[in-house]
């Protein structure tokens, strides 16, 4: 006699913080940008994704700043940069909450963007993902 047992497993997504998703749209002339600031109520990941661009082969860098009480941007990256392109999406390393900071933004620098015209990015973040 066999007997053969089956399981099933649903997949389970485990959020740290609320379901607001943040617009993330910027239009770069090869310059830097800083998303809004907001609220990080925990210590983990930032999620960010591009979802559109308008020149090909143009492509960005973001990196976690935490904002201190006067507003300043301070880098609490810890070296961790992550390299954005049409459906990227990556859930950002930061010490945002563990170094006592509790708002947060996120730095994005483009390349291989036009000088004259710019290059405009498209997607969300999520700062308690």
């Amino acid at each position: 006699m066999m007997l053969v047992i089956g399981v099933y497993t649903a997949p389970v997504i485990s959020k740290a913080g609320d379901d607001v998703w943040y617009g993330a749209s910027f239009d770069f002339d090869g310059d830097t940008y800083y998303t809004d600031r907001k609220s990080k109520n925990t210590s983990s990941s930032v999620w960010m994704s591009c979802t559109d661009k308008d020149i090909d082969g143009s492509y960005y860098y973001a990196k976690v700043y935490a904002l201190n009480s006067a507003g300043t941007r301070i880098d609490v990256s810890h070296g961790y940069e992550y390299y954005f392109d049409v459906n990227d999406s990556h859930n950002m390393l930061n010490w945002v909450y563990e170094e006592h900071y509790n708002m947060t933004c996120v730095r994005c620098e483009g390349y291989s963007v036009d000088d004259y015209h710019g290059a405009w990015f498209g997607g969300y973040w999520n700062p308690d993902i």
